[in-house]
């Protein structure tokens, strides 16, 4: 059965989950969902069912970005603040250095002060093929109150894996492991394949993705379920192994090997070892070790779609390039999560005690 078949109960379950657990729409909201062309038939099919719940809805569509963490073309920053608003960035000369991601921390107040008495959605959910999860976009949409639910290289199966999860246990299970993390100073994961590494979290917020986007500001994936932290950048040393690329099984695992914060090198699979190598020759920021997430979702099974693999319970993933919209503090062109299995990930607290939480491959929280 298709997305577009009404007569679906679990997709017709799932949806409504969506709309009232995961969303908690009101009748008195506006509802903004934005897909590229890739994904506009299933985010057809979300606005079918969860425009009944709201207010005022509306599905825009736009040309896909090439890339995650490319920040969104301008008919989506107008979709959500108005044609008007981003005339003003793009006269003050703003607009463009947003979209080159070269923006500082000066002229990103100067775009806060533009977009303040800008009335934006309640809601925006973004289904596409790259992710603009980690974008000023995403970032200011938050800021501004929005509630924002990404959903990057969702596909129908998820209606009946990860996004039938138990979403009070994948909410203890994430706010658990994000709580250690945050109360942490170091983590170091390790397994049988290779993987060997240590990175520094002490000062960092360990932010919990539990499926529960429900306050204002908040953001999330859907489907949910991970606990994950920006590491101190700099600090972040070992080799990571993983048999996957975000969208296929590797044909051999590629490990990468990281100093002083940045991967320096990468072997393995030839195939993603040439487009690795490719976008760091593009930029340096693109070997910064931007994130370590925990997967915490027990309905989540398929490694080969990184928007569900990387919440299946018992992984972790590491991530290279930009994390400045959770807490870190590099901006670059491209956000790209690696998941890494049956590992042990043990967190030193800052009073010296050691916490596990997953253990080889067992979440044990």
């Amino acid at each position: 059965m298709g997305v577009a078949d009404f007569k679906d109960r679990e997709v017709e379950s799932a949806l409504k989950n969506m709309a009232e657990e995961n969303l908690c729409l009101k009748n008195n909201e506006m509802l903004l969902i934005v897909t590229d062309t890739y994904e506009a038939d299933v985010g057809l099919r979300m606005f079918d069912v969860l425009k009944d719940y709201v207010k005022k809805a509306v599905h825009y569509t736009y040309f896909p970005t090439g890339r995650h963490g490319i920040e969104p073309p301008e008919d989506v920053w107008s979709a959500a603040f108005g044609k008007e608003a981003v005339e003003r960035l793009k006269k003050d000369g703003l607009f463009e250095k947003i979209l080159k991601k070269d923006i500082n921390d000066d002229e990103e107040t100067r775009v806060v002060e533009i977009l303040e008495s800008v009335k934006i959605p309640d809601v925006i959910v973004a289904v596409n093929r790259h992710s603009i999860s980690h974008t000023l976009f995403r970032k200011l949409c938050n800021r501004f109150g929005a509630r924002f639910a990404s959903m990057p290289l969702f596909e129908e199966f998820m209606f009946y894996t990860s996004m039938q999860a138990d979403w009070k246990e994948v909410e203890r299970r994430s706010i658990a492991a994000a709580e250690l993390l945050s109360s942490g100073n170091k983590v170091r994961i390790t397994s049988e394949s290779g993987t060997d590494i240590v990175m520094e979290i002490d000062g960092r917020k360990g932010i919990a993705d539990t499926g529960r986007i429900c306050s204002a500001g908040t953001f999330g994936n859907l489907p949910a379920g991970e606990a994950f932290i920006a590491p101190v950048e700099g600090t972040t040393e070992g080799v990571f192994v993983t048999n996957w690329a975000p969208d296929r099984k590797l044909k051999e695992p590629v490990r990468f090997y990281v100093e002083k914060g940045r991967v320096v090198k990468v072997e393995g699979d030839a195939e993603l070892v040439k487009y690795l190598e490719s976008i760091f020759e593009q930029e340096e920021n693109n070997r910064n070790i931007a994130e370590l997430g925990i997967g915490t979702n027990e309905r989540a099974v398929r490694f080969d779609n990184i928007l569900e693999g990387e919440k299946i319970l018992g992984t972790c993933h590491i991530a290279i390039g930009d994390n400045s919209a959770f807490g870190g503090k590099v901006r670059a062109n491209v956000h790209i999560d690696f998941i890494v299995e049956k590992t042990t990930l043990v967190v030193e607290l800052n009073s010296g005690e050691e916490k596990v939480i997953i253990d080889k491959g067992r979440f044990v929280l």
